[in-house]
């Protein structure tokens, strides 16, 4: 089923699905880059006597990478920048997951209503703003007694919420 999503997912939203997967490939290069260089930093050795082609001994270098601030402030910046790419990479793809399911539900929705039932929620979905009732039925052209009664059958399904809205209410899709 998750495998389903995502290629649902990638298949959808082309632009969206570019953007996720620069982030997952840059927050993997990142957070792998970070623990290269933090094995490195901190697992060399400090009492090793090898000598290498200049001269140094590995023991040195380690100490002079460790107390380098450029190359703290990389690893620092490699752990953050991956970190921030995953959980930009892991929001737009959770927007996009709902934004699809909400499009879903719609259309599900909308197919199982009988006609006079579909015509007021596609007016109830063009009004995210909330309507009343009384302007429903304006925009619907149906009688105060048949918007009522897919009005209490939307409110029975939990279709629909009903907000206040001075001596009336104001109608809104779930």
């Amino acid at each position: 089923m998750p495998n389903e999503k995502i290629i649902d997912f990638f298949k959808s939203d082309k632009k969206y699905s570019i953007i996720v997967l620069i982030c997952f490939l840059y927050a993997g290069f990142c957070l792998i880059t970070f623990m290269l260089l933090f094995s490195t930093s901190t697992l060399m050795p400090p009492d090793e006597k090898v000598v290498d082609v200049n001269n140094l001994n590995i023991s040195e270098r380690a100490q002079g990478a460790r107390q380098n601030p450029i190359f703290l402030f990389s690893i620092i910046n490699f752990l953050v920048g991956g970190l921030v790419s995953l959980i930009s990479g892991l929001t737009i793809l959770s927007i996009v997951f709902r934004k699809s399911k909400k499009e879903m539900t719609h259309k599900i929705t909308n197919n199982l209503l009988l006609p006079n039932e579909q015509k007021i929620f596609n007016i109830l979905s063009k009004h995210s703003q909330g309507l009343t009732q009384s302007k429903l039925t304006l925009e619907s052209g149906f009688s105060k007694v048949q918007v009522h009664r897919i009005v209490k059958k939307f409110e029975s399904k939990g279709l629909i919420e009903k907000h206040k809205y001075g001596a009336t209410n104001k109608l809104f899709l779930k």
